[in-house]
């Protein structure tokens, strides 16, 4: 199913369960409404019964025609029982009726009226219990199928009665039944009027991605620089998601370029020592050579060996410095340049003393979060060992500084000598494998520790930045984020 579709129906299901929450309390509140003003009708059928049959004699010709007035009109399936307190029924007779108005002989006649013969019915269980309960009460309630019961507890100086009226609202029923079938079909229409209005709405607010995703149809290995467009809204999820597929985009082409910038320069670094050896031991094996030309060959084809296993490895540490996040450990930053440049100093025998040509400064601080980042410790270790020995190589006999800085939300290393510097122009590339500046061609190397280097730092989401002058010395700068 497509995300319109799905997002369609996901909203057109709320909003069924919400219209049908409030559908459903308004169809309640009505039928409540008509059942109390129905019961009301039948509250004054009862007392109005009383007044004309039980207190008529009582009654004055003002109070009669109050009660004229006020009465409703003949209800749908009426019956009015009147019991005294001894659960007796009391018999209304056509002759009972003393008042000559013709009003009251209209209503005499609208009213049906139990009849009961008090010596030989008796009233049953069910009716026995209501009638009981309007005396408790004086006033009940209650329905039973489609019949309303109204029963009044009536007070009158001849006695205390019992009036119970009952009917079928008729009128108010067929107004619910045709209010339900008007909500039944306002119900089925609106959802399908909001299935289809959400379906435009889903289509109009996907359509952003629908671009991004046409977009990106035609972006392949070769055209990696295209990026997507930016919308004016820079805090819109849509343009955040742009903006993280460049991202990614950026990173792409990056390791695209420097794949094959890798491929490049390696078959290159790896040609050369080959064809030395090859040459060195083709030329050995020509006629006339005497023991001495052998050995200065052999000589010449483990050298060339050397460099070429130290090509190996280092292009192996450069394929595996991508490592893996699961890796990442708490550490602190301060530890792991102590470290690197006690390793270090004890592995560059090629320059006497060279740990003590390194002049580290790192800041103890009491609280030591404050030098804490997740990390490969690994990978580091062998990034900040790599930029200690760059800077050993290029600084001859001079000392080389370490200062670890810290601040509320970074962690930076500045690793500073004061060797040959790089040319302006070249800084830029450093980085690039293999790549190696104008005024390095007299030290020993192979290009890749910088690069290597970078690679790492950029791993755990840090910067290096680089500051050189040339004849005066060159500066690292490593900053991670806490």
């Amino acid at each position: 199913m497509k995300v319109k579709n799905r997002l369609a129906l996901q909203f057109t299901l709320m909003f069924a369960i919400l219209l049908f929450i409030v559908l459903s309390g308004i169809f309640i509140s009505v039928d409540r409404n008509r059942k109390n003003s129905f019961y009301s009708k039948l509250d004054y059928r009862a007392l109005i019964v009383g007044e004309l049959y039980l207190a008529q004699d009582n009654m004055t010709n003002e109070q009669f025609r109050k009660v004229i007035q006020i009465y409703p009109q003949t209800l749908s399936h009426e019956t009015t029982r009147i019991y005294n307190d001894r659960y007796h029924s009391i018999l209304i007779r056509e002759d009972s009726v003393s008042w000559s108005n013709a009003n009251l002989k209209n209503i005499h006649s609208s009213l049906k009226f139990i009849q009961e013969d008090t010596l030989v019915a008796k009233p049953g269980d069910a009716l026995k219990k209501l009638i009981g309960e309007v005396i408790e009460k004086k006033r009940v309630h209650l329905t039973e199928n489609n019949y309303q019961i109204a029963g009044l507890y009536y007070q009158d100086n001849s006695g205390n009665f019992v009036i119970i009226a009952s009917a079928v609202d008729d009128a108010g029923l067929q107004e619910m039944h045709r209010l339900l079938l008007i909500m039944i079909f306002s119900y089925l229409s609106s959802l399908a009027i909001t299935f289809v209005l959400g379906r435009i709405f889903a289509t109009i607010a996907l359509q952003p991605i629908l671009k991004i995703t046409n977009d990106l149809k035609i972006i392949r290995s070769i055209s990696l620089h295209r990026r997507l467009t930016m919308s004016r809204y820079k805090n819109d999820e849509i343009n955040k998601l742009s903006d993280a597929i460049n991202n990614l985009l950026e990173h792409l082409e990056q390791s695209f370029s420097d794949q094959q910038s890798f491929i490049s320069n390696a078959s290159h670094e790896l040609g050369t020592p080959v064809t030395k050896i090859l040459g060195t031991a083709e030329v050995a094996l020509t006629t006339g050579r005497d023991t001495e030309d052998f050995r200065l060959a052999l000589q010449n084809i483990i050298t060339e060996s050397e460099k070429l296993h130290e090509i190996l490895n280092s292009l192996l540490e450069l394929a595996q410095a991508d490592g893996d996040n699961s890796l990442f450990q708490k550490l602190r930053l301060d530890e792991l340049l102590w470290e690197a440049v006690d390793e270090t100093g004890n592995a560059m025998n090629e320059t006497p003393n060279s740990s003590g040509r390194i002049n580290a400064n790192y800041n103890a601080r009491d609280n030591p979060d404050e030098y804490t980042i997740s990390g490969n410790r690994r990978l580091l270790f062998i990034a900040i060992s790599n930029i200690l020995k760059n800077a050993l190589k290029f600084s001859g006999d001079k000392t080389i500084s370490c200062n670890v800085r810290s601040d509320r939300t970074e962690v930076s290393i500045d690793i500073e000598d004061m060797g040959v510097g790089i040319p302006e122009s070249e800084v830029v590339n450093i980085f690039k494998p293999f790549y190696r500046a104008a005024n390095a061609s007299a030290h020993r190397g192979m290009g890749i520790g910088l690069s290597l280097a970078e690679k790492i730092i950029r791993l755990h989401n840090g910067t290096i930045h680089v500051r050189s002058v040339l004849g005066k010395g060159t500066t690292f700068t490593i900053t991670f984020s806490k």
